[in-house]
């Protein structure tokens, strides 16, 4: 005797495979799968009981979507795209107030993105608090600046 039932598993399989449209990612959808072929076991006799029902949905779910999603994707690819982008280009030229002073022997600082970094100036001069400067390029993560004349 079958624990949940054919047609528990049938709805079921139904329910995650329309929950695909509300949660794109291509993996409740076969999930859905899993549960149809728990139906279709039960519906043969070839399972019965909670734990076969259980098992069997897991590992077909899992089979489902190791195979058939890279399938899918492969042959229908998402329309998101991932641009390269330089962090780094975003910030260089940027001009900004200076923190802390910079001297030979210690690193100043700057508020960038709503965060304070570690500069450097750009040949080792000295820059006081309060100056704009540029930035120029970076180390790591410390930004190398020049002082900004304007």
């Amino acid at each position: 005797m079958n624990f949940y039932g054919i047609g528990f598993w049938w709805i079921f399989g139904i329910i995650l495979t329309l929950a695909e449209f509300l949660l794109p990612g291509l993996v409740v959808v076969f999930l859905g799968f899993g549960a149809f072929v728990v139906a279709t076991l039960l519906h043969f006799g070839i399972i019965y009981g909670l734990f076969q029902e259980i098992i069997t949905w897991f590992i077909s779910s899992l089979i489902f979507l190791f195979t058939l999603r890279f399938a899918v994707i492969m042959y229908y690819p998402s329309d998101t795209r991932v641009d390269q982008i330089d962090e780094d280009d975003a910030v260089i030229g940027e001009i900004t107030t200076l923190l802390e002073d910079i001297s030979k022997d210690k690193k100043g600082r700057i508020k960038h993105s709503e965060s304070t970094w570690s500069v450097i100036s750009e040949n080792g001069e000295e820059i006081k608090a309060g100056s704009k400067v540029e930035i120029i390029g970076r180390d790591n993560l410390t930004w190398i600046v020049k002082k900004n004349n304007i």
